[in-house]
C-alpha cells in the first residue's frame, strides 16, 4: 500500500514538472501588432502641372504606400484667372493661365493632424481639331484604291498643335464590303469589294466635352484596277 501511495506521488510530481517545463519553453509574442502602427504620409507625387482648358480629373501617387490614410480632398488656392472651380477631384477650368491647388489627406501627418501639399497647374489654351487627312497604307494601296484585306489607317491632324490628336476609327456603314476595325488596332479589314465608310473621332476634339468627327468613304476592289 506504501509502495503504490509512493508511485502516485512520483507520477504527481513528475506531472507538475512537466507541465512547468512545457509553460517556460513556449514562444513569447513581445512584438508590436503592425495594424496598430500608424505610417504618415511623406509626400504626394504625379500630380499633373499641365493641362488643357476645360474638365481634368486630378490624381497623384501618395508616398509611402502603405500610408495608413490615404484619401486625397482637392481645393483651389487660387484660380481666379482661369476662373477654376473643383468638385470632389474634377478640376474645371474656362481661360488659360495659371493656378494653385492643395491637396489634403485627413490625418495625414498624425491622429489629428492633416498632411497638406500645394502645387501649382498651368492651363494652357484650348486649340480644336479642324479637320483630318486620311492616310491609309498597306500592300494594297494603288493610286488610292484598296484591294479586299487590312488596310491601316492613320491621319494627320489639323492644326499641328491642336490640343487633342488621339484619332478613333469606326464603321459607320460597311456595304457590301464586311469591314470592321480590328479590336485595339487601326487596321480595316474587308472581305468584299465595294465602298466602305468610316469615321475618325478625336475625344474634346471640338470643345470640351464635344468630340470631333469626321468620315471617310475608300473603295475596295477585289484586285487591283
Amino acid at each position: 500500500m506504501k509502495s503504490r501511495m509512493r508511485l502516485i506521488g512520483i507520477v504527481a510530481l513528475l506531472t507538475a514538472f512537466l507541465s512547468a517545463g512545457c509553460k517556460n519553453t513556449l514562444p513569447v509574442d513581445n512584438e508590436e501588432d503592425e495594424t496598430d502602427v500608424f505610417v504618415p504620409v511623406t509626400k504626394i507625387t504625379g500630380v499633373k502641372t499641365t493641362i488643357i482648358v476645360g474638365t481634368f480629373s486630378l490624381s497623384g501617387t501618395v508616398v509611402p504606400d502603405n500610408a495608413t490614410n490615404k484619401t486625397i480632398i482637392w481645393n483651389v488656392v487660387d484660380g481666379e484667372d482661369t476662373d477654376a472651380t473643383i468638385n470632389e477631384n474634377i478640376l474645371k477650368t474656362k481661360v488659360y493661365g495659371t493656378l494653385k491647388v492643395k491637396a489634403t489627406i485627413v490625418n495625414g501627418k498624425a491622429v489629428g493632424e492633416d498632411y497638406t501639399q500645394n502645387f501649382t497647374i498651368f492651363v494652357d489654351p484650348f486649340v480644336p481639331v479642324t479637320s483630318i487627312d486620311l492616310v491609309c497604307s498597306g500592300p494594297s494601296k494603288v493610286d488610292d484604291s484598296y484591294i479586299v484585306g487590312d488596310l491601316y489607317l492613320d491621319g494627320n491632324v489639323n492644326p499641328d498643335d491642336a490640343s487633342y490628336t488621339d484619332i478613333g476609327w469606326t464603321v459607320k456603314d460597311a456595304g457590301t464590303t464586311y469591314a470592321r476595325i480590328k479590336l485595339g488596332d487601326d487596321t480595316l479589314t474587308t472581305k468584299a469589294k465595294g465602298t466602305v465608310i468610316i469615321t475618325a473621332t478625336i475625344i474634346n476634339g471640338t470643345a470640351d466635352g464635344i468630340d470631333y468627327t469626321e468620315d471617310f468613304s475608300i473603295d475596295i476592289y477585289d484586285d487591283v484596277p
